[in-house]
């Protein structure tokens, strides 16, 4: 991969681990904490150490210091028992696999519903049916994180799936490798082609100059551009703040939004010509509750 796909896979990995804790623990979303990560050779890993300890190894104590500290005296704050950061971490990193899994099972992450489901009491999981008839078995926790997730969440990283080239996620349970696989047979089911012919123009509607106030969902940041992605009627549309930086926007990843701002029809030669448009905004603003989603239709 060259340096920008793996640059994507990072920040998509790093948005999708966010999302996670945020839902986790929503006290730590307003932390600016960073998440250390160790680049392997041969065969392109992001390594993520299993342990605070492992993050000071990994020559990154300065960060899990800084992290430590905040994060204590949230934790303090709200009282979290015995279920502390790392916890929150590891769970996170699991639902990320199981995210995966599930879309793999039911061959489509958009469903949420689920019929002729299976219960086990006794292990307080979930059993959802495929079109095959085959059974997964899934926490009812991770079932209910991820009838909210975005359909999304997953597609910057496997962007990169290629032939010969697949996305292993995984972690370590009692010590045994747990990983889930997606090869290039199953990478439209995380990830969406978004290409149009050279010829056709997108959303003529949306004029150069246009105000507009538009609902969607914001699927990536990218500080280096100062941009976001938006992901309109389907399509994901290139949107910059009118007056300062995307930071400030950051904890609204993978939420659905309401943009306000101006429709730009500029292209790289500053020529109106541009055939997919741009938004340049002055306000996101969080849709608050959405679809509620009845987990189980029998």
């Amino acid at each position: 991969m060259d340096g920008r796909k793996q640059a994507q896979a990072l920040v998509g990995f790093d948005s999708a681990l966010r999302y996670f804790i945020g839902k986790l623990a929503p006290e730590l979303q307003s932390l600016d904490f960073e998440i250390p990560v160790r680049i392997k050779k041969g065969s392109w890993e992001a390594l993520i150490p299993e342990t605070v300890a492992g993050w000071a190894q990994a020559g990154l104590g300065v960060v899990a210091t800084a992290y430590l500290t905040k994060a204590a005296q949230k934790m303090a704050e709200k009282d979290f028992s015995e279920f502390g950061f790392k916890d929150v971490f590891r769970a996170s990193i699991d639902g990320i696999k199981w995210f995966a899994r599930i879309g793999k099972h039911m061959g489509d992450v958009s469903i949420r519903k689920f019929s002729d489901v299976e219960f086990d009491s006794s292990s307080s999981l979930i059993g959802i049916v495929n079109s095959q008839g085959e059974v997964l078995y899934v926490p009812k926790h991770v079932l209910e994180i991820y009838s909210q997730c975005p359909t999304t969440i997953l597609e910057n990283i496997a962007a990169n799936i290629a032939d010969g080239r697949c996305l292993v996620i995984g972690s370590f349970v009692e010590d045994a490798l747990d990983e889930v696989t997606i090869d290039s047979s199953e990478k439209h089911i995380f990830c969406q082609d978004d290409k149009e012919e050279e010829d056709e123009i997108l959303f003529p509607e949306l004029e150069h100059g246009a105000e507009v106030v538009l609902e969607g969902e914001i699927t990536r940041e990218n500080k280096t551009s100062n941009s976001m992605g938006f992901k309109y009627n389907n399509h994901i549309l290139t949107s910059y703040p009118e007056i300062g930086s995307i930071v400030q926007y950051k904890h609204l990843i993978f939420s659905e939004c309401r943009l306000y701002g101006r429709v730009s029809r500029l292209d790289e030669k500053g020529q109106l010509n541009a055939r997919r448009p741009k938004l340049i905004f002055r306000d996101l603003e969080e849709i608050k509750g959405g679809e509620n989603y009845d987990l189980f239709n029998q």
